[in-house]
């Protein structure tokens, strides 16, 4: 009895343990029996049904799917004005109808895939509405701008609630094979495939290589003009700088001349006037004067001079000799 209970004892654990599974918080199970869908299991400790029953668990988070998960390539865009451009965006979606979405999975489909294949067909449809100004405008007023463009392929994307009823009645395979027939032009809503778009951003926007190399030779080539310019202002405002610089050293120069002119006719006259009255106080002592001071300046250097003893020159000299 002894050898039999301890065999039934580890076959009832056994099937304890494979009766049990535990969901972590942030996911899902979905119960399958016979591959189909009974329930979903929310975060906890749960029950199966052993050797009948699986548990497939689906991350419930929000996930986020970058555009560099389209094999590596750049997305290419056309605006309005006919300007490629390269887009570098992100999108957030959620589950929110598990058992769509595993009908979806199981069927060999790749949710990401079929999310940026809508996405990139709707990014080319908005895009080619706009000019390359529109896109970079990022009013949140502004309808022709970054923010309602990325509003506008959200809605796109989650389309409406009666589409999602509707799409519920068809095939998911056809649903996948309307989304990736015509991806910018398809109406088929991500709901359909349980998934909800819960935001699109545009990371960065650039020029392709060769169109970038173009508008750098062109903003090169106009920044030199303005650089060329701005030179020759500088060389033409450093000139009238110069100019009015020398017309104004004339100025004061000429003024100064001028007074210094003045000042000295001034001085001249009160010298002539002090002059004079001393002439008219001692007419006598002015002429000794002004004798002697003829006298000095005549006499320097061994001079020689021709001129008559008895001249009116030598009368100071003649009363000295006496």
């Amino acid at each position: 009895m002894r050898k039999l209970l301890i065999p039934v004892v580890f076959i009832l654990i056994g099937i304890l343990f494979a009766s049990v599974y535990v969901v972590e918080e942030g996911t899902r199970g979905v119960v399958l029996r016979f591959n189909k869908i009974i329930g979903l299991s929310s975060s906890g400790l749960h029950f199966k049904i052993p050797g009948v029953d699986k548990v497939k668990i689906i991350d419930a988070k929000i996930q986020t799917t970058d555009s560099s998960n389209n094999s590596g390539r750049e997305q290419k865009f056309i605006t309005r004005e006919k300007k490629d451009l390269i887009v570098d965006y992100f999108v957030q979606w959620k589950i929110i109808d598990f058992n769509r979405y595993y009908e979806t999975v199981a069927g060999g489909n790749s949710v990401e895939n079929l999310l940026l294949a809508r996405l990139n067909g709707r990014l080319r449809a908005e895009i080619g509405k706009l000019d390359i100004r529109d896109i970079i405008n990022d009013s949140k007023a502004d309808t022709k701008s970054r923010n309602s463009l990325m509003i506008r392929v959200k809605d796109a994307l989650n389309g409406t609630s009666q589409d999602a009823v509707v799409s519920d009645n068809i095939p998911i395979e056809d649903l996948v094979a309307d989304a990736e027939k015509d991806p910018e032009s398809s109406k088929t809503s991500m709901r359909a495939f349980g998934v909800e778009v819960i935001d699109v951003r545009i990371k960065q926007i650039n020029f392709p290589a060769e169109v970038s190399e173009s508008i750098y030779a062109r903003m090169s080539a106009e920044r030199e003009v303005v650089a060329r310019d701005q030179r020759f202002q500088g060389v033409r405002e450093a000139e009238e700088i110069r100019g009015s610089a020398t017309l104004e050293a004339t100025k004061i120069l000429s003024e100064a001349e001028s007074k210094s002119r003045v000042i000295r006719g001034e001085g001249d006259a009160n010298a002539a006037k002090l002059y004079a009255d001393a002439f008219n106080k001692d007419r006598e002592f002015f002429s000794f004067i002004r004798s002697l001071q003829a006298y000095k300046q005549s006499f320097t250097n061994n001079d020689v001079m021709v001129i008559s003893p008895d001249s009116e020159f030598f009368r100071y000299m003649k009363l000295t000799s006496k």
